[in-house]
């Protein structure tokens, strides 16, 4: 992180002695236009209040407890074709609560090659959030009329990713008879979801767009399902590599569609080869005050020996402009499950069907402020226990 910083107050420099011209605070161009640099801070706080075990990727050990979050994003450009991007984080760890004491990060930071002069054809090299899928598109704070992700991208699952003993039939059966503990009690950071957030894993992205298709292809190395830790280049290697895509149509200016596919490998271990293969749909529909979008996302997990995992999840929400600034949106999800391979072949349920509601409010103060209240209702069936109600109070501001 040190040498990030260093690197920003270089780029800062260096921009400024080049004849700079003040765009506004926090952005800076050469007179000629060639050398741009744009610096944008910003702080989210989030109050969390709710039962334990927490639902989602929340992880933190109290029923209270406040999520801080300081933020900056550099983008620089060199011409019409260079394009670079950094995102620095200070909060209480990736999946809220796991780093009590606070933890700096660099969550984005990549490279961008514009062949043509318009959107056609770009390459994208460096950490950077995946091309899965169309939530992830809006997965910042402040474009995101909730504050927690979709089912798909939050909810925990019985795929442990570090350490196949955990995946044996035996296991299983136990976790699903209450004679072991259920995941939902253990530490989140060992188990895993089908896509984790936006999964900033490192590697390299083919994409473009039209005025009316768009496509991305994406090569990295860890899979969608992987944790925070595995997504730097030092944390997972190349050699097994996921493969991700996503083609998008928009037929008019209300309507959007999206095909997404992800095949990888997702289990640390690297005596094992065991893959992940997920495909998605998407919609969005915005008339007027109304905008309404869902995805379809199912995903299956290889094992050695408990057979295929196969798990779905949906969600269709709707936002609704009550004013200039002020919104209100409903969303509601769900994911089921199969049944896995139990000792002598019977079948056993290696993860909980799960459904959740939510409700959210926001209200933008002024365009730098916003204020969001978000409640949400989650129901686990059968012996996995898990918490169910979680309410959330978030407020950002931005430069």
């Amino acid at each position: 992180m040190n040498h990030l910083s260093l690197a920003l107050l270089i780029g800062v420099g260096l921009v400024s002695a080049a004849r700079t011209s003040a765009q506004g605070l926090g952005a800076w161009s050469s007179t000629d236009g060639f050398y741009r640099l744009e610096m944008m801070p910003s702080v989210q706080t989030t109050f969390w209040a709710g039962d334990s075990p927490h639902p989602a990727l929340v992880d933190a050990p109290d029923d209270v407890f406040l999520a801080p979050r300081l933020q900056l994003e550099t983008s620089a450009a060199l011409g019409s074709h260079l394009f670079l991007h950094a995102n620095a984080r200070w909060d209480r760890g990736f999946d809220t609560g796991n780093e009590p004491d606070g933890e700096v990060r660099v969550d984005e930071l990549f490279a961008r090659w514009r062949f043509f002069e318009d959107e056609r054809l770009s390459l994208q090299v460096g950490k950077f959030p995946t091309v899965f899928g169309a939530w992830v598109a809006q997965h910042d704070f402040f474009d995101d009329p909730f504050l927690l992700p979709p089912l798909a991208y939050s909810q925990v699952i019985g795929i442990q990713s570090r350490d196949a003993t955990a995946m044996t039939p035996q296991a299983m059966a136990d976790r699903a008879d209450g004679s072991a503990p259920a995941f939902a009690n253990l530490s989140k950071q060992n188990w895993s979801s089908i896509i984790w957030g936006p999964s900033y894993a490192s590697g390299l992205a083919l994409s473009g767009s039209t005025s009316r298709w768009d496509y991305a292809f994406e090569v990295k190395n860890a899979a969608l399902s992987s944790h925070s830790d595995a997504w730097s280049p030092q944390g997972e290697v190349f050699s097994r590599p996921t493969v991700s895509a996503r083609a998008g149509f928009r037929p008019n200016a209300a309507w959007a569609f999206g095909l997404s596919g992800s095949h990888g490998n997702y289990l640390n271990e690297a005596v094992h080869d065991l893959d992940q293969t997920t495909l998605g749909l998407d919609s969005r529909w915005a008339h007027h005050h109304w905008m309404i979008s869902g995805e379809v996302i199912a995903t299956r997990f290889e094992t050695a020996s408990a057979g295929h995992l196969d798990a779905l999840a949906w969600h269709l929400q709707a936002r609704y402009k009550l004013a200039p600034g002020l919104w209100l949106a409903a969303r509601g999800g769900q994911l089921l499950c199969n049944s896995s391979n139990g000792p002598a072949g019977t079948p056993v349920r290696w993860s909980p069907d799960v459904w959740r509601v939510e409700l959210a409010l926001g209200w933008h103060l002024s365009p730098n402020i916003l204020l969001k209240l978000d409640y949400s209702l989650t129901r686990t069936n059968g012996t996995f226990p898990a918490g169910e109600h979680l309410l959330g109070l978030g407020f950002g501001w931005r430069l």
